[in-house]
């Protein structure tokens, strides 16, 4: 898996690209992390490049948004094929309303909130 970062604004921009499983969520999550560490608190996580989601992935998304909401910011979610919003929605996760279909409106999404 190869996960890209930049900035956009006061925004990261996390882009994982492959398979986000149980090989690659490990690489997500510690970029994750690593920029929760180092004071990220409007995070968009770009899965427009994700061919596939398991449960591994889904945790890591939770994870990391339980986590931004306990340091005061936030995760909004953009992107994903149709098993990847399959995957959102049989979990809830597109209720928790924080997933939406472009990078444009989850960089204004995540600035809203913060």
């Amino acid at each position: 898996m190869t996960v890209v970062s930049y900035q956009s604004g006061s925004v990261m921009v996390v882009a994982p690209q492959g398979r986000f499983d149980t090989n690659g969520g490990s690489e997500v999550e510690r970029v994750l992390t690593d920029h929760m560490e180092c004071g990220a608190r409007q995070i968009v996580l770009d899965l427009s490049r994700i061919e596939y989601i398991s449960s591994i992935g889904l945790r890591v998304i939770l994870k990391t948004a339980m986590a931004m909401i306990k340091k005061g910011g936030r995760v909004v979610l953009c992107g994903g094929n149709d098993h990847v919003r399959t995957v959102f929605q049989l979990s809830g996760v597109m209720i928790m309303s924080f997933h939406v279909a472009t990078l444009e409106e989850a960089i204004l999404k995540v600035q809203e909130a913060c």
